[in-house]
């Protein structure tokens, strides 16, 4: 739908039908906004859509409170009568829901209306009520005492944790008088939000929750929501029982002060939601909960070694729940996520892990086990993502092998294209090497020379000083980005022995991982590790490891595996060239 197709008439003839199909036509009009002016736009927007909603809310009350202003300015822009007309009809729309669903369905329209760059910066993406429920499950589970407990939520933006953490509060405290419930809230629930709109809305809705206490008391709740960067606060005083939510994730360039701040929990790039977590631990009082929801990356990936570390000094994790699908959790978000409850300065424990599966509109929570972390902390965590993967990972955690005592190494293609791309050709000659792409690896594990997608060249032309770019000896090619959606995450091939000695060597793309033999002698060959790796049994036991759609070199060594002396049917097998199905035979046979 277009900004075009939209017109007054149309909204003024009928009520919203659907808050999410109301939601396409505000996110079409937003599409229209130059980028420039879409931020202002969208606040705008949502300024109106809140307006209408709590103006819907207090029709019926005795004693109407007037709707909060914002805690910190923020830009808007002036809004069309069509855009006016449609966040006041949402707005209406939403006061017919309870005030935690509603909030959600606001900050949804919000967000789908931002820049997408403001959006992905500043990971702007509100937390599905269903996951906020289990969460807080998660961490009553975990013995929160919610008569007394004094809570934080550092990336609150839409209230999706405190206020059903309010209404949590308000039927454990149900005998209170109205006066000493407000003021107890008020008191104990604490929110840091960077964004003033989302800040403002974490209030809005606060003061939603609370609407029926407040106007029998005539009071009204105290000011909440701090806007502030919340990974630049200093930890508070008194520290907190419960740290929960869902923090932003992404990238993010820091500066010096602020890496120095955390360097205790960084190694390499820094990820946001890592840290939050940091920050997090520092907020939380000895024996309290940290509870959130964020990425899987954390539990395997190199970067969060460090992190893994800190995890296990200072707040080892008591619960895992593994969200089953990557697409439809979040708005605009194709991301593995989990839900974590850790205990600040606890004891290491069997870590509950269960999988979390919605469909049509219905959750269910299936249990996989309960499973002890590596006793070093900063290797990949191995957990079993679904209850099919629970006997494999108790096998796993008893391999003691790696592909180091295979004779082999894991590291990434070293040219990056796009810093070459002048050196890039379509022709043979003499200075030129074969340049091998992903695509070179096939789906059955087969290796076939070819550059056929966009900007893919078939050959590198060497500079004198780039023979460090020059692959002779043989390996194995494993593609470097798969999606736990396909049929299997290790696609791998061997590198042909006759292309190599036919070209002389070959430049390797960087988004292909080399596993590389350590020693003139490997104990395994390379087409019997090729067709290891391409079996259904390896794939099973690294999805019990991966939690990204990257298949890092770091992930590969961390792998669990047989004893190389276990493969000697397996490399009967291959020399012989059996088939695919007795290979896979042999292969399960070893876990």
């Amino acid at each position: 739908m277009t900004f075009a197709e939209l017109d007054v008439p149309f909204f003024s003839k009928a009520p919203v039908q659907s808050l999410t199909t109301a939601r396409a036509a505000a996110r079409a009009m937003a599409t229209e906004i130059p980028a420039a002016c879409q931020l202002a736009f969208a606040r705008a927007f949502g300024v109106r859509l809140i307006e209408a909603w709590w103006r819907g809310l207090n029709e019926l009350k005795i004693a109407p409170q007037e709707l909060r202003l914002p805690l910190a300015e923020f830009e808007t822009s002036t809004l069309s009568d069509t855009a006016n007309l449609l966040a006041e009809q949402i707005g209406l729309e939403a006061a017919k829901f309870d005030a935690e669903t509603a909030a959600y369905q606001i900050g949804l329209t919000y967000t789908s209306m931002l820049p997408a760059e403001h959006r992905g910066e500043f990971g702007i993406f509100y937390t599905p009520p269903a996951l906020t429920a289990r969460l807080i499950d998660q961490a009553t589970s975990a013995n929160v005492d919610w008569a007394t407990c004094r809570v934080l939520d550092p990336a609150c933006g839409g209230g999706a944790f405190l206020a059903p953490i309010a209404q949590r509060i308000m039927k454990e405290l149900a005998q209170c008088s109205p006066k000493l419930l407000l003021q107890s809230i008020g008191n104990r629930l604490h929110g840091f939000e960077i964004d003033a709109f989302g800040a403002w809305l974490s209030q809005v809705t606060l003061d939603a929750v609370l609407l029926p206490i407040s106007s029998t008391s005539g009071l009204r709740l105290p000011i909440m929501i701090t806007v502030c960067d919340s990974l630049r606060n200093h930890p508070t005083k008194d520290g907190f029982d419960l740290v929960i939510g869902n923090p932003p994730y992404g990238k993010a360039k820091l500066d010096a002060a602020t890496r120095e701040l955390y360097k205790r929990s960084l190694y390499g790039h820094a990820n946001l939601y890592g840290l939050f977590t940091d920050f997090a631990i520092r907020q939380t009082k000895p024996g309290g909960v940290i509870a959130f929801v964020t990425p899987t990356s954390f539990l395997a990936g190199g970067y969060f070694k460090n992190l893994r570390a800190l995890i296990g000094q200072e707040a080892p994790p008591i619960s895992l729940d593994f969200v089953a699908a990557r697409k439809g959790v979040f708005d605009d978000v194709l991301q593995e996520m989990a839900l974590t409850t850790y205990r600040k300065t606890g004891k290491a424990v069997p870590v509950a892990v269960s999988e979390i599966i919605s469909a049509e509109g219905v959750t269910e929570i299936r249990e996989t086990g309960s499973i002890f972390l590596p006793k070093d902390i900063t290797l990949p965590w191995l957990l079993p993502r679904n209850p099919s993967q629970t006997s494999l990972v108790a096998k796993l955690v008893e391999m003691p092998h790696r592909l180091v005592d295979w004779g082999y190494r894991v590291s990434t293609g070293p040219l990056v294209w796009n810093r070459h791309k002048s050196q890039l050709v379509y022709q043979k000659g003499s200075s030129r090497l074969p340049l091998i792409w992903a695509e070179a690896i096939t789906a059955d594990g087969e290796f076939v020379f070819r550059a056929e997608k966009k900007n893919h060249a078939p050959y590198f032309e060497l500079a004198p000083a780039d023979q460090w770019l020059v692959t002779t000896e043989p390996c194995v090619l494993l593609q470097r980005t798969t999606a736990k959606e396909q049929s299997r995450r290790l696609i791998a091939t061997a590198l042909p022995i006759d292309f190599l000695q036919s070209h002389g060597g070959v430049v390797i793309e960087n988004h292909i991982n080399m596993v590389k033999p350590i020693t003139d002698a490997p104990k395994v060959s390379t087409a019997v590790l090729a067709a290891f790796l391409n079996s259904g049994a390896a794939d099973r036991a690294f999805r019990c490891v991966s939690g990204s759609v990257a298949v890092s070199a770091y992930e590969l060594e961390s792998l669990p595996l047989p004893n190389p002396s276990a493969l000697k049917e397996l490399a009967r097998l291959v020399d012989a060239g059996a088939s695919k199905e007795a290979i896979e035979v042999a292969c399960s046979k070893l876990f």
